[in-house]
């Protein structure tokens, strides 16, 4: 019978390293800072979360502000292409709007490496599909586009 694990930070980190997801831990928030989701052009930040629940991997990618309301239109489509993500948007007065892409593993002992490994796996590719359709319908800023970025990760923590 597998030993079962009570899901902690260390684990969760651990579980990252052996599923050679590259992370780093700023210090200011509760979020394990995931690096390859980070640099998708759009892109914000991307943390994973141990919550109460379980597990909350979520990524914020940047709206063009012209483009709000052909995104809010859309996110129904999204949403049902994408049924494992929650994809929704993110708009406070003083900031660019973003598209949040979230995922959630609800998780208790047992849950095992691989149960894991498929979770991020799959949300970290469903995020990537989506970026790449947002990017092509013009709803986000390309990086190095002088866009907002430059406040954003204060505003995160």
């Amino acid at each position: 019978m597998p030993e079962l694990f009570k899901l902690d930070r260390a684990l969760v980190e651990q579980w990252l390293e052996e599923s050679r997801v590259a992370y780093e831990d700023c210090g200011h928030c509760e979020g394990l800072h995931l690096s390859a989701l980070k640099s998708i052009e759009g892109a914000i930040d991307s943390r994973l979360f141990l919550e109460r629940f379980g597990l909350l991997l979520n990524t914020e990618l940047e709206v063009r502000p012209m483009a709000l309301f052909a995104v809010a239109a859309d996110l129904g489509r999204l949403n049902m292409e994408f049924p494992t993500l929650k994809i929704f948007l993110d708009i406070v007065d003083d900031a660019t709007p973003q598209l949040v892409i979230a995922g959630v593993l609800p998780a208790s002992p047992g849950l095992m490496l691989q149960q894991f490994a498929a979770f991020v796996a799959m949300t970290m590719e469903g995020t990537r599909q989506v970026a790449g359709e947002c990017l092509r319908l013009d709803y986000l800023f390309p990086s190095g586009d002088g866009s907002a970025q430059g406040g954003a990760p204060s505003a995160l923590h």
